[in-house]
Formats: structure tokens, sequence, C-alpha cells
């Protein structure tokens, strides 16, 4: 018997090693360190600046509460995680209406350096969160709080 060569069969193979790559994507990080409902997050928008001292992350979070907002350093990565949470009501003649609203955020950023995250901060203003990370030798993991 003999095989012959066939290209669109060869580009099914790829898609199919492609698709369990992605598939397996985040079995890089540990299970522990993702949320759980990071598949239902809305992804806000990010810069990423490489300074020469410093990186610099500004991320669009609107209508969030500077309290319900997380900055994680973990190794190489930094994590945003934010909700928000919104409750109308609404009364008017013949009816009741209540109506509440949960929106979360989740973004998970790789450090092009590495960073001293122990003198790093953040700023919230108007909706835009701005981290400031120092580049460093070390990677220690922690929290960034918000001034």
């Amino acid at each position: 018997m003999r095989y012959t060569w066939d290209p669109f069969d060869e580009f099914r193979r790829m898609q199919y090693r492609m698709n369990r790559m992605f598939d397996e994507l985040p079995e890089l990080f540990e299970p522990s360190d993702l949320p759980a409902q990071q598949e239902m997050a809305q992804v806000p928008y990010v810069d990423v600046m490489d300074r020469d001292t410093e990186v610099i992350i500004t991320a669009d979070l609107p209508g969030v509460d500077k309290s319900d907002i997380q900055i994680n350093v973990r190794g190489s990565m930094v994590e945003i995680s934010a909700e928000k949470k919104a409750a109308h009501e609404q009364k008017e003649e013949g009816y009741l209406r209540r109506e509440r609203g949960y929106n979360r955020f989740y973004r998970a950023i790789r450090l092009p350096t590495q960073v001293d995250d122990t003198k790093a901060h953040a700023s919230f203003n108007n909706g835009v969160l701005e981290i400031t990370l120092p580049k460093s030798e070390k990677r220690p993991g922690s929290n960034i709080p918000i001034k």
C-alpha cells in the first residue's frame, strides 16, 4: 500500500495539535493560583510600559470601587482582579422592579523583566488603575496595596 501526502490532512493534524496546546495552556499555571470564575470574567484593557527602572501597568476598570480590586504578583505574572456590584430598585404604579448587576474583571499579565514587588505601588483614579513595579533581580510573590 502506498501512502500519498495530503496537505489538508496535515492541516487538520496541525489544527488538532494547536487546539490541544491551547486547551492545556492554563495547566502551565498552578490551578490554585487562578480564580475559579476566571472564565466568566471580563478582561480589562491594559497598557504595559517597560521603562529604564520600572514597569508600569495601566488597566481600565470602569465602575469598580477601589476596595474591590486585588493585585497579586506571582513569579513573572501580575494578576488584576476586581468585582463591580450594582443594585437598582425602581418603584412605579402597579409594579416593583429590582435589578442586581455583578461583573468580574480578571487579567494576568506576564512581566517583561524581574521586578521588586516589595517596592511596588498602585493608584486608582476615575476607573484607571496604574501599577508601578520597580525592576529587580529577585521575584518574591506578594499583594500590592492601592493608595
